[in-house]
């Protein structure tokens, strides 16, 4: 139902039996005879009062609203009481009613008043109540007496209920039947229990918050407990694990040697035979060493002395090694960009053991031939939720891929505990990727392992930088700014900060074809021109003019985006300056001028 305004709130308060509001003030007691205690009776305003305080300390709203309405009838003798509660919009509905038999009913009923937060808000929120005797003859709005007529409604008592200070419904009675002439003391009895109801409905409330937020604690609680117990279930799998492999390594290692011992006791022996016993305990006392080295990898992986080293020639020398070493049918390959890749605080020994595990692990998965392609990259890594405890940040990933059987998920995510293997029969601990993990950790870095049966496998070695510069990294890197695999060249001669803009701009979606000079950029321009995006250039390039460059480039392709890095003439060049940027700032300008790639859209 809908009505379009409400009693005017300037009616002047004297009126009070009429339609008035009165403003809250301290009440005196009642002097009507009907609400005081006859002889041998007591009184019905302290039985209302009791209950009311009974009821409300049970901080259960479906009980203390109903018997509020309830109680105030009864106290009344009035044909309807009801609860009024507002929505956020002032829109409401009635929550809870009592009425006579035959007396229309209201209850779940929406009401909206268009004029009601104009009016009546600011008023019913100074604790105003408004009390009409008789609907026909007060002071109304003819709109607002034929509501209440609507309703069957002959005289009307309204006493605002607010809880938190703020309003939070309205407690209405009415006579239906016939006028009822409001009494001073019925009206402050309605005003205390109203004080009262708001009480109630505030400690209601706060206790519906506490139980919410205490659900929520226990909710967490109990997710926090499930991931612990599964933590500790598979630490006690990989304790087991770790006991069984070593226990049947160390059986494959004394074995021999005992069998050995007993066999050399043998008089009978010639010297030859001597030798072949003794090689026997010679190689597996080697394997027992070599195992002991593994576990100690494996438990302490952060010792060792490091400096800073260049990983494009430790894995320069790598592929040379294994390149020598491969079986037939093998082929290694490598992309390692040397002249440009960052340099990472690390131990070369440790680096070195963790890499050649990975490549043997290859190895071993290709036994039928195949290619194994090492490749090492800078990256401007933005953070992810499973890894919460490392910074975003530059760093360097380094990338083994085989072309062999590959792995299942569930192996592939058995893959680093320690003294699991799929290859036990041909003697493998089932060390080598567990302690290539716990070497990367170490330094601060983590392993990427992904693969598919019959599709081969690939481990990613993601390790901290030390170049990033100081200047690019001041602003917080921002999101939702990505390429969508659009090409973009970038020309800049400082290879630092060109190589810190390349991995940035990698990381956010870019494609990136880097320019040392004048000369490189003119030529991956003209080559790449029908699927460029945008061209970054910086204007401080020791040869060619960047500015006759820029005016070249647009002259070929005059609707390509051009962003100029610095200060310059630039003339009639339509391009777009950033003076001294932040990383930040060319992310978001490339946003702007640079169109997404549309066959990678599609896909």
């Amino acid at each position: 139902m809908k009505y379009t305004c409400a009693d005017d709130i300037d009616s002047h308060p004297a009126r009070y039996l009429g339609s008035a509001f009165e403003p809250r003030r301290p009440l005196p007691e009642p002097e009507s005879p009907d609400l005081r205690a006859a002889p041998g009776h007591s009184d019905p305003l302290a039985q209302a009062f009791s209950s009311l305080q009974r009821i409300h300390q049970s901080l259960d709203l479906a009980v203390v609203l109903p018997t509020t309405v309830s109680e105030v009838r009864q106290l009344l003798q009035v044909e309807r009481v009801f609860l009024f509660r507002f929505e956020p919009d002032w829109s409401g509905v009635v929550e809870v009613e009592d009425c006579a038999p035959g007396c229309l009913s209201l209850r779940g009923q929406q009401v909206y008043d268009e004029c009601f937060a104009d009016k009546w808000v600011s008023a019913y929120t100074q604790g105003r109540v408004q009390a009409v005797g008789d609907v026909d003859q007060a002071e109304l709005t003819p709109c607002h007496r034929d509501f209440l007529k609507g309703l069957g409604v002959r005289a009307n008592l309204v006493v605002p209920l607010l809880a938190h200070d703020r309003l939070w419904g309205l407690l209405v009675a009415q006579q239906c039947s016939a006028p009822r002439p409001w009494r001073l003391a019925e009206v402050q009895m309605m005003q205390q229990l109203a004080v009262q109801v708001g009480l109630a409905i505030q400690q209601a409330e706060l206790h519906q918050q506490m139980q919410a937020e205490l659900n929520a604690h226990r909710q967490a609680e109990a997710q926090l407990l499930h991931k612990a117990q599964r933590s500790h279930d598979r630490h006690l799998e990989s304790i087991g694990t770790l006991s069984g492999g070593m226990a049947h390594d160390l059986s494959d290692i004394l074995t021999p040697i005992m069998l050995a011992a007993e066999m050399l006791k043998q008089p009978a022996l010639d010297s030859e035979q001597q030798q072949q016993w003794l090689n026997r305990i010679h190689t597996s006392a080697h394997r027992g060493v070599s195992l002991v080295d593994q576990v100690l990898s494996f438990a302490q992986g952060m010792g060792g002395q490091r400096a800073e080293i260049q990983l494009a020639y430790l894995l320069g020398e790598l592929v040379q090694t294994l390149q020598e070493i491969c079986p037939a049918g093998l082929t290694v390959t490598s992309r390692l960009r040397q002249a440009r890749l960052w340099t990472v605080h690390a131990n070369a020994i440790q680096l070195h053991q963790t890499f050649m595990n990975l490549c043997r692990n290859g190895f071993e998965a290709m036994a039928e031939g195949g290619t194994l392609h090492l490749e090492a990259r800078n990256l401007w890594w933005r953070g992810a939720p499973e890894h919460p405890h490392i910074k975003p940040g530059a760093y360097v990933v380094v990338t083994v891929t085989d072309t062999g059987t590959g792995m299942t998920p569930a192996v592939c995510d058995r893959s680093c505990d320690p003294f699991f293997t799929t290859r036990a029969e041909a003697g493998h601990s089932g060390l080598g990727l567990s302690t290539a993990q716990g070497l990367v950790k170490s330094h601060g870095g983590w392993l990427k392992t992904s693969s598919r049966p019959g599709h081969g496998t690939t481990v990613e070695v993601y390790l901290p930088a030390i170049a990033t510069p100081a200047e690019l990294t001041a602003t917080p890197m921002p999101a939702g700014l990505e390429g969508g695999n659009a090409l973009v060249l970038l020309v800049m001669a400082d290879d630092p900060a060109r190589e810190w803009h390349r991995a940035l701009l990698e990381s956010y979606g870019y494609r990136v074809l880097v320019a040392e000079d004048g000369a490189d950029a003119i030529a991956l321009f003209i080559q790449h021109q029908a699927e460029l995006g945008a061209v970054v250039l910086d204007l401080t390039l020791p040869t060619l003019n960047g500015t006759a460059m820029l005016r070249r480039m647009q002259h070929i392709l005059p609707a390509l985006p051009l962003v100029a890095l610095g200060q310059g003439d630039l003339g009639e060049v339509a391009v777009t300056t950033l003076d001294s940027p932040d990383s930040a700032t060319l992310l978001v300008t490339l946003a702007q001028v640079c169109a997404p790639d549309p066959g990678q859209t599609q896909q």
